[in-house]
């Protein structure tokens, strides 16, 4: 299954053990086997694949973060992974004794133990996206994507030929996972394929689960375009050896890069000074200046519909203000740079009781530096950006960090992380 652990044996052999496994039909397994067996017999690896996350409303497609992977590989643990997108570069080594995440070209930590191809894909380590799972399965050599595409499957079904990008002769598939999630494979009609395109739909899952109420019309979907691909070849044993950079910092592991960095995520540019001047658009087109909002603690959370750390925030910052809205304490969430319909659909669906404030332009990106979400701001009634959150820490540590900061700024103190540092 995408996203979870369910081993079929390689081949797709039929045995007591998977009597009540899924089992794909002769003609999907004389389809598949070419690539899956090219892939299970490789040992070495050389991919490039590109990959789109599309927010889609009735059709047109309204948010698409791209990123890309550069991955090579050989059997049966050694690889390297970089994932380049616009907020992060981000690399997995391995030379088949330790594996290790940099994190950033200046902070890295080691794992535990080092993970074999195969682990790396049913258990990545690091976040890689939404749903590495599939694409790593297509990409790693000596890997069994049988375990990957054919674990906790409703169905698989051959589609049929076609032309794919109306050139290239291909063969396209569909396959429903047990858990929502449905994928779409093409890969070349040849007698050596290799895969084209995997686009997984991650909507029913969503629908499945609950985590957010789905307007209608609304998609999201991840597309994994394989730009090159070879199972064959040499690989240079050097690209699998991380050395660290000189100035590089090496942490304990990703809690404690985490904890540590979110000091530093922490001092933000704004951070102990006054917030600029701005204009909130709620979706009723009424519009909030700053200036009608002096005397008021403000909690601007910045947000996007494609940002699961974001949805699952939203609700325990609103309990927590709730806590304090007899005290002039305000919540705003401020949609980052997503067409104002869209963010009107998804926002009514939800039952979050925010107000909510649309950005189609990304000029409050800009006024507070909200590269990154999610990304909350906590400013006083004196109009002093006072806290600063950056990422999801977890429901209960959310919760608790809140409330003592809003506990704080009722009384008419001012949080400790936000005064300037006395010079020594």
């Amino acid at each position: 299954m995408v996203g979870n652990v369910c081993f079929v044996s390689p081949a797709f052999a039929d045995s007591d053990s998977t009597a009540n496994a899924f089992q794909p039909s002769e003609e999907v397994k004389a389809t598949l086997l070419p690539l899956f067996t090219a892939i299970a017999d490789a040992d070495v690896s050389r991919t490039k694949v590109e990959l789109s996350v599309e927010t889609v409303m009735h059709g047109e497609i309204v948010s698409n973060e791209k990123s890309t992977f550069q991955i090579a590989s050989k059997f049966p643990g050694k690889y390297t992974i970089y994932h380049k997108s616009e907020e992060e570069r981000k690399r997995l080594y391995s030379d088949g004794e330790t594996s290790t995440v940099a994190m950033s070209p200046e902070a890295y930590y080691v794992l535990p133990e080092a993970l074999n191809n195969q682990t790396l894909v049913t258990r990545t380590p690091i976040g890689l996206g939404p749903y590495p799972e599939p694409m790593l399965a297509l990409s790693v050599a000596g890997v069994d994507p049988s375990v990957t595409f054919f674990g906790g499957m409703l169905s698989v079904s051959i589609v049929g030929q076609t032309q794919f990008r109306g050139r290239v002769d291909s063969i396209h598939l569909h396959g429903e996972q047990d858990d929502g999630v449905v994928w779409d494979l093409w890969m070349t009609d040849e007698k050596q394929p290799r895969p084209l395109r995997l686009l997984v739909n991650l909507t029913p899952m969503l629908i499945a689960t609950g985590q957010v109420r789905v307007p209608q019309g609304y998609e999201l979907s991840l597309r994994y375009d394989f730009v090159s691909w070879r199972m064959s070849g040499e690989v240079d044993d050097r690209l699998f050896r991380f050395i660290a950079p000189k100035d590089a910092t090496k942490y304990e592991s990703l809690a404690d890069y985490q904890k540590q960095t979110a000091v530093r995520l922490g001092s933000h540019p704004l951070l102990g000074k006054a917030a600029p001047d701005y204009t909130l658009t709620l979706l009723d087109g009424t519009e909030i200046s700053s200036d009608d909002l002096k005397g008021k603690t403000v909690v601007l959370d910045f947000w996007a519909t494609w940002c699961t750390p974001c949805i699952q925030a939203m609700p325990i910052i609103k309990a927590a203000v709730d806590e304090f809205n007899d005290q002039d304490v305000v919540f705003y969430a401020v949609n980052v740079a997503e067409n104002a319909s869209l963010v009107n659909g998804f926002a009514g669906e939800q039952d979050w009781g925010v107000d909510v404030a649309v950005d189609p332009k990304g000029t409050m990106i800009e006024t507070f530096s909200a590269g990154k979400i999610p990304l909350t701001l906590v400013i006083a009634p004196s109009g002093i950006v006072e806290a600063v959150h950056v990422g999801y820490p977890g429901k209960e540590a959310l919760k608790k960090q809140f409330q003592d900061e809003l506990d704080v700024l009722t009384q008419g103190g001012r949080i400790a992380t936000s005064q300037p540092q006395k010079a020594d």
